[in-house]
């Protein structure tokens, strides 16, 4: 086997243990985005959607509604690390198909990825929609007699 030939295979090797973590990582994130959008709109519907709650609790019924935009937050703080990975692998993963592939194959590695400015626009909506939905419970659904309390 020829040096090349070792090499080639070398890199053949990491490309696949690469493309896994990058399937990995991708369906990760996009695992994770639905199911914290599910529980931050789950928690946030709760003064619509149960009325006799929102009467018993008066102004705390809005710790839903807080809840709901913190877990966004905080979201949006972990799915930046696991985009950052992601992209790392993602790099990785292309600079070695690139030692492989014919040069009119090869990935431009200077092209910016619109997967992480979406998914952080995406979150960041979400942060901002809960925030203010939470305005909405203390304006419209807490009773004016409850809010002064």
């Amino acid at each position: 086997m020829a040096a090349n030939d070792a090499d080639d295979s070398k890199i053949l090797k990491q490309c696949q243990y690469l493309w896994e973590e990058y399937k990995y990582r991708h369906d990760l994130i996009w695992q994770r985005l639905f199911r914290f959008t599910t529980a931050v709109v789950l928690i946030s519907i709760i003064p619509y959607i149960q009325q006799d709650i929102v009467l018993r609790l008066g102004k705390y019924i809005l710790i839903a509604p807080l809840l709901a935009s913190i877990l966004a937050g905080f979201v949006l703080i972990v799915m930046r690390n696991e985009l950052n990975l992601f992209g790392n692998i993602k790099q990785a993963y292309r600079r070695r198909q690139n030692n492989l592939l014919d040069p009119d194959l090869q990935h431009n590695l200077d092209e910016k990825s619109y997967f992480k400015r979406f998914v952080l626009f995406y979150l960041g909506s979400l942060v901002a929609l809960s925030v203010v939905n939470g305005l909405i419970a203390w304006l419209i659904w807490i009773p004016q007699s409850v809010r002064s309390h």
